[in-house]
């Protein structure tokens, strides 16, 4: 009896781990997969969640996903609030330095959201806007993200079709594997129009002091001072990083 509470702890663990926290859509052989467990365990577990609105079940796709019940209680907007009040200071003198636009991304779920922007007078325009979000394998502070990101969200792109915007975008799961753990081994990461033509960026994860993904800090620019400046850019991100910290 004791054995299967315990069991049932460690799923039920897992599931909210899945859905609530990374708000991944999965059908019930993708989540008994994630488990580790067998469709037979796990299935009562989503049905219940699903009739108390914990989950939603799409009958149509056949798939579980995070539930409007839970809505009420998520911390995410707070914790981008306070993490934008917090970073924002850092990231106007970093514009100042760099002459560049400075970036603010946030994972939420499978996808990079731009939550603050700082542009330097008389700057090239940056399309990029805050609320935006981008695919995680794609552009400098994407794939950093991915690179500190669970492992969940971790094998749910590299499983996923990635999509290609640009000849410049890592488009093979192993390359974009093996980028990845460069990122994790370098602490930054470069890209040159992997999104958009004619861009170039760098960008550096924001960690908390138990290592924990915060957000990430990005200068991104046009090609040609991306190719001039690059070193720069990295040093100051190196050093602006820190004083968030």
């Amino acid at each position: 009896m004791a054995a299967t509470a315990g069991a049932n702890i460690k799923y039920m663990s897992k599931v909210f781990e899945l859905f609530f926290r990374y708000r991944l859509e999965l059908t019930l052989t993708e989540a008994a997969a994630r488990c580790k467990t067998t469709e037979e365990q796990i299935k009562p577990m989503l049905e219940k969640l699903s009739e108390r609105g914990w989950l939603t079940f799409s009958k149509n796709k056949m798939t579980y996903s995070y539930g409007m019940k839970l809505l009420p209680f998520t911390r995410e907007e707070r914790l981008k609030e306070e993490l934008v009040r917090q970073v924002t200071p850092v990231m106007k003198q970093l514009s100042q330095d760099s002459g560049q636009c400075v970036m603010l991304n946030y994972l939420e779920g499978m996808k990079s959201i731009c939550v603050q922007k700082v542009m330097p007078k008389n700057s090239i325009y940056i399309a990029a806007r805050v609320g935006k979000d981008y695919p995680l394998h794609a552009g400098s502070s994407s794939r950093v993200l991915l690179a500190y990101a669970p492992e969940a969200v971790r094998a749910g792109v590299l499983s996923s079709r990635l999509k290609k915007y640009t000849p410049f975008t890592i488009t093979d799961p192993e390359k974009l594997s093996d980028s990845l753990f460069e990122i994790r081994r370098t602490g930054y990461c470069c890209s040159t129009e992997e999104m958009d033509p004619g861009a170039g960026s760098v960008s550096c994860a924001i960690l908390d002091e138990s290592s924990n993904l915060l957000g990430v800090l990005t200068i991104i620019g046009t090609r040609f001072a991306f190719e001039k400046e690059n070193m720069l850019w990295k040093a100051l991100l190196f050093e602006a990083v820190k004083k968030i910290k």
